[in-house]
């Protein structure tokens, strides 16, 4: 009988990835899917694509179904960072002016950067932000660049910081100095911030987690904009 059981149970887990092949897929592609990527790239838009190039929904049945084609599109040149997972569709993050998004590109679509390229120490210095969340980079205290950073979910009144100085390794920069069960892991990807920690980063209800983008050259607040 448990052979049986576990035979039906096998069948009809079969069933529903034959009936339901992308639902798996539908709830990953976010800031945190992207964050925690293991081989997290920056990619261009190809010539080749036409005029433009629609984003898939991040929903259920997509991507690649008849109703997934998103009103946000880009267009030739433009430039994303993704987690690279070989598959034919790729979960991809754009910056536009004003706000990002999120969704699924066709990976033939993309020119990817197989070896990031080493960001110059200046590309690094500034003020990062990404919804209340805050990171402050500069080079004012020796040949290693200083972090600082706050986590912020005002509905909580919780405030979390962290702070090191290190230098980046390539395009990375990985620092324990809370601890081992505190691990805070930046990326610089295509002019963007990639940013993941562990739960004991952060106080109750917040993350350092997400994609940031520069808003100042420099780390002091009355030159943000």
């Amino acid at each position: 009988m448990r052979c049986s059981a576990l035979a039906v149970g096998a069948a009809l887990i079969i069933l529903i990835v034959a009936l339901f092949p992308f639902a798996a897929s539908a709830a990953e592609c976010d800031d945190y899917s992207l964050s925690w990527s293991k081989a997290p790239k920056a990619g261009t838009v190809k010539a080749d694509q036409g005029p433009r190039l629609h984003f898939q929904r991040v929903e259920a049945g997509c991507p690649g179904g008849d109703t997934c084609k998103a009103k946000a599109y880009l267009v030739p040149g433009d430039k994303v960072i993704l987690d690279d997972t070989g598959e034919t569709w790729i979960c991809a993050y754009f910056q536009g002016p004003k706000r990002g998004t999120f969704g699924w590109l066709p990976r033939t679509a993309l020119a990817i950067e197989d070896k990031p390229p080493v960001p110059r120490k200046q590309d690094w210095v500034g003020r990062w932000r990404v919804g209340e969340n805050l990171i402050l980079i500069d080079d004012t205290q020796g040949p290693k660049l200083h972090f600082e950073g706050w986590a912020s979910r005002m509905a909580e009144f919780s405030l979390t910081k962290f702070e090191f100085n290190k230098s980046p390794s390539s395009n990375k920069v990985i620092d324990k100095s809370g601890g081992d069960t505190c691990v805070v892991k930046i990326y610089w990807l295509a002019g963007l911030l990639l940013v993941n920690n562990t739960m004991d980063c952060a106080g109750l209800g917040n993350s350092f987690i997400g994609v940031y983008r520069r808003t100042a050259l420099t780390t002091d607040p009355k030159d943000e904009h």
